[in-house]
C-alpha cells in the first residue's frame, strides 16, 4: 500500500509518499508565508494552500509514473485553528484568518468570565488561539462578510473539499474551535450560542481517521492522479506528531518545537481531575483525547534572531557554536519568550518577549542562548504540569528546533527528564500515515501501525545535565517573579 501524506504547516506544505512500512518514495515541499500586519493581524491568501497542494499531487504524479509505484489513498494533516470564510461555491471570500493572529483579544476579554464554564464544555479556556473567537469576531466586526458567508471553514476543511468535493472536519479541529462539547462530540448549542456562531456555517463533524471521500474528476485532471482515490482526514498536525512519535497509548508524551511549541500527552478518556492549566482536544486516534500544553513561539522567535542578530547567511551549525559558547543561565541574560504572548495556562495576549540583565558584557551568544533558554523553559512548565496528571518517565521531541543540539540539552535539562529524538524530521506526516493506514485496514490499530512504522526509526538520546539543574531552577524562579512583575494575575 502507498499512502501520499500531505503535511499543511504554518510556513510550508509537505508531501511524502510511504509505503505502509514507513519507507518514503517521494519528498516534495512548497513554501508560503503569511502575511504579519499591524496590531498582530495575522492573514493568508487561500491560493496559497491551493497552489501548494495541487502542486506537490501533481509532483507525487509524475514521480509515481517514472517509479514502479502507484497510490492507494492520500491522507491529509494540517494546522488547525486558522478561519477561512466561503461563499456557497465554496470560494473564498477573503484571506484567512491565521491561528496566531491576535485581532480577537477584547472579545476574549470580555468572555474571560465564562472560562470556568466554557472549560468544562470543550477543554479549553476561551482563547485567540482558537477558530470560534475568530469566528465571533467575524459576525460582530464584519457582520456582512459574515452573513454572506456560507461556511466558516478550517484550513484542512477547505482543501479536503478542493480533493473531495465535501465539506466535512474531524473532530481534532472541531476540539480548537471552542464550539464542540468534547464529551458529545458535537457541536455544542450552548457554547454556539455564547460566541453566537450558527451552526449552519460549521461544517459535519466525522471521526479523525474517517475515509472524507474520493478525489473528483476535476482534482485529478489538475494533477495527473487517478480518480476515486480514497481521502483520508488524519486529524490535526500536533495530534498526528505525537502519533508520529510513538504517543499511541496513554502516558506517552510529545514535544513538538516548531513555528509554535506543542507537549502532548495521549489519555484514553478525559481525566477526572482535569483543571483548566492544559488543554484538552480530541486524538487523532477515534474516541482516545490528548492533553496539551503549548508555547506560541519556538521557531518562529529562533528565527527572527538569527535574521536581526546573525544575518541570512548564518548556518545551524554556526548558531550551534556560539549558543554552546555561553553557559548555563546565559551569562545572568534572561528572556521571556511572548512574542506573540503566552498561550497556556494563563493566555495572556498582552504578555511581550523581552531580554532583561542586558549589560556592556552581554554578547550576542549570550541572547542567543537566553532565548534558547527562554523556550526550553516555557516547555518544561508544560512538562510539570503534564506531571500532575500521568507519571512521565521519557520525552520524545521533534520540529525544526530540535536540530539545535544545544537547544534539545537545555530541554532536558530544564526538564530534569530524558530526551528522545527520532532521527527523521517528518514525525507529522508519519503520524499521518498510520492513522491513514489503519483507516484502510493495514493495521488492526494505531499502536500496530506505530509498532511496524517506527521499528527502524534511529533516536538520539539526551540527558539531564546534574551541574546545570539548580541554574535552571533558579532561573525558573527568576523568570516567574519577572513575569509577575509585569504582568500580575487578575483579581
Amino acid at each position: 500500500m502507498h499512502i501520499l501524506t500531505v503535511d499543511v504547516g504554518t510556513s510550508s506544505m509537505r508531501g511524502i509518499v510511504f509505503t505502509q512500512e514507513g519507507r518514503a518514495l517521494f519528498s516534495g515541499q512548497r513554501a508560503y508565508q503569511p502575511l504579519y500586519l499591524q496590531n498582530g493581524w495575522v492573514e493568508q491568501e487561500p491560493a496559497d494552500w491551493e497552489s501548494a497542494l495541487f502542486g506537490l499531487l501533481s509532483q507525487a504524479a509524475e514521480a509515481s509514473g517514472e517509479g514502479s509505484w502507484g497510490l492507494d489513498a492520500i491522507a491529509l494533516t494540517s494546522q488547525r485553528s486558522s478561519v477561512i470564510p466561503v461563499d456557497r461555491d465554496t470560494r473564498p471570500l477573503c484571506p484567512a484568518i491565521m491561528w496566531q493572529d491576535k485581532r480577537v483579544e477584547p472579545l476574549c476579554q470580555e468572555l474571560e468570565k465564562e472560562n470556568d464554564w466554557v472549560f468544562k464544555r470543550c477543554g479549553s479556556r476561551v482563547n485567540p488561539v482558537f477558530s470560534g473567537t475568530k469566528m465571533a469576531w467575524l459576525r460582530r466586526e464584519r457582520p456582512d462578510l459574515y452573513k454572506k458567508a456560507y461556511k466558516l471553514l478550517a484550513v484542512p476543511d477547505y482543501l479536503l473539499w478542493l480533493l473531495t468535493g465535501r465539506l466535512a472536519t474531524d473532530h481534532t479541529y472541531g476540539s480548537r474551535s471552542l464550539l464542540m462539547n468534547l464529551r458529545t462530540r458535537q457541536w455544542d448549542r450552548d457554547l454556539l450560542a455564547l460566541f453566537g456562531v450558527g451552526e449552519e456555517k460549521l461544517c459535519p463533524l466525522i471521526e479523525p481517521g474517517s475515509v472524507c471521500g474520493i478525489l473528483t474528476k476535476e482534482a485529478a485532471a489538475r494533477t495527473g492522479l487517478s480518480q476515486g482515490l480514497p481521502v483520508v482526514t488524519a486529524g490535526g498536525d500536533q495530534q498526528c506528531g505525537a502519533i508520529g512519535q510513538g504517543v499511541a497509548k496513554a502516558g506517552a508524551v510529545s514535544i513538538t518545537a516548531g513555528t509554535g511549541g506543542y507537549l502532548v500527552a495521549g489519555a484514553e478518556k478525559i481525566p477526572e481531575s482535569l483543571r483548566d492549566d492544559v488543554l484538552c482536544n480530541c486524538a487523532a486516534i477515534p474516541g482516545q483525547y490528548i492533553l496539551e500544553s503549548s508555547v506560541l513561539t519556538c521557531c518562529s522567535a529562533f528565527d527572527w534572531f538569527r535574521r536581526e542578530f546573525y544575518g541570512p547567511d548564518a548556518t545551524p551549525a554556526q548558531l550551534d557554536k556560539e549558543a554552546e559558547e555561553s553557559p548555563a543561565g546565559a551569562g545572568g541574560c534572561t528572556c521571556l519568550p511572548y512574542f506573540q504572548g503566552r498561550s497556556t495556562p494563563d493566555w495572556n495576549t498582552a504578555a511581550t518577549a523581552l531580554f532583561q540583565n542586558v549589560t556592556l558584557s552581554t554578547r550576542r551568544q549570550d541572547m542567543l542562548r537566553a532565548l534558547l533558554e527562554g523556550i526550553a523553559l516555557e516547555l518544561a512548565r508544560g512538562v510539570e504540569v503534564m506531571e500532575g496528571y500521568a507519571p512521565i518517565g521519557e520525552i520524545t521531541i521533534n520540529g525544526g528546533l530540535t536540530n539545535s543540539r544545544p537547544f534539545n540539552q537545555m530541554l532536558s535539562d530544564a526538564c530534569g527528564l530524558p530526551l528522545l529524538r527520532r532521527g527523521r524530521a517528518d514525525a507529522t506526516a508519519r503520524g499521518a500515515l498510520m492513522v491513514a493506514a489503519c483507516a484502510l485496514g493495514a493495521y488492526g490499530s494505531v499502536g500496530e501501525a506505530c509498532a511496524a512504522v517506527s521499528r527502524n526509526d534511529p533516536a538520539q538520546a539526551y540527558t539531564p545535565r546534574k551541574e546545570n539543574r539548580e541554574a535552571y531552577r533558579l532561573l525558573r524562579e527568576q523568570s516567574d517573579r519577572l513575569y509577575r512583575l509585569l504582568w500580575p494575575p487578575v483579581q
